[in-house]
């Protein structure tokens, strides 16, 4: 019991920022696979695909939650299967767990406080996320104009309908609901905060936290590349790997070796014979 508590204080102090994840997932789904799901079932195929892929750094950054005197910084995104089995497609609730370093103990009788923390901190990054796209748009509308050389009368046409189009798309709403909270992990903890998001919401969400897996506007985003080092275990890991592979070569040569020896002096040993 001693050695267990110390191995869990030595690394209690320890979180998922400050290196990087070194799982993968499996590859993006192509566009045309996407483009044959519905809009539920894509954003649930897309985070089914997503699922040990390495969270950006950017999401970690704009994810954490400062409250009761404490940064829990966000530490993986995942869909919680529970809910999403294989008879519960087309489904228009997406089912989220936000993994978060830190433990429940951090926030005992102050759950209520950490709830609304977590609301804010999503709404928040959702509507800025909104801007963004709004800039982006705006600003390229703006290019077209001055490349067309028309004025005000450049943007008439079919991109001032898709712009109007877009201008009049009402906000979609987040349907953020907490179901619960709880504790996971072995040598890192975390406190995982269960929800369920509507689908644009959690597709707005994958967009900033898994880049790669989810475009924008049906265009691929570039993969997020993190400037964090690996956990040091992997480089001990690897270092294994390579002494091991030298000690499987070198006993199969021995082996090879003693069976050409024996089959040479076979033959010697005949040939003496006859």
């Amino acid at each position: 019991m001693a050695a267990e508590g110390g191995q869990k204080n030595a690394y209690s102090s320890r979180q998922s920022t400050s290196t990087r994840n070194p799982h993968a997932a499996t590859k993006p789904l192509n566009a045309k696979e996407l483009a044959r799901l519905s809009t539920e079932d894509r954003v649930l195929a897309q985070w089914r695909a997503s699922s040990g892929c390495p969270i950006s750094d950017e999401a970690k950054a704009q994810f954490c939650i400062q409250c009761l005197g404490n940064t829990f910084n966000l530490a993986d995104v995942r869909l919680w299967q529970l809910h999403h089995t294989a008879s519960k497609e087309g489904q228009s609730t997406i089912y989220l767990e936000f993994f978060f370093d830190g433990s429940p103990e951090e926030i005992k009788d102050q759950e209520e406080v950490f709830k609304k923390a977590f609301e804010t901190m999503i709404e928040t990054q959702l509507q800025e996320q909104r801007v963004n796209e709004f800039r982006k748009k705006l600003a390229t509308r703006r290019r077209g104009n001055r490349g067309g050389g028309g004025g005000e009368d450049a943007g008439e046409g079919g991109d001032d309908d898709d712009w109007r189009s877009y201008l009049k798309k009402p906000v979609p709403a987040t349907e953020l609901s907490i179901r619960s909270l709880r504790e996971a992990g072995c040598m890192l903890r975390f406190l995982v905060c269960q929800t369920s998001l509507s689908v644009s919401a959690s597709e707005v969400l994958g967009q900033i936290a898994f880049q790669e897996h989810f475009p924008i506007d049906g265009v691929a985003q570039e993969p997020s590349k993190s400037t964090k080092p690996m956990p040091r275990w992997v480089y001990g890991l690897g270092a294994c790997t390579v002494g091991m592979t030298l000690i499987t070569i070198t006993a199969w040569y021995q082996v090879v070796r003693q069976v050409a020896m024996s089959g040479g002096g076979a033959l010697a040993e005949a040939a003496a014979l006859s």
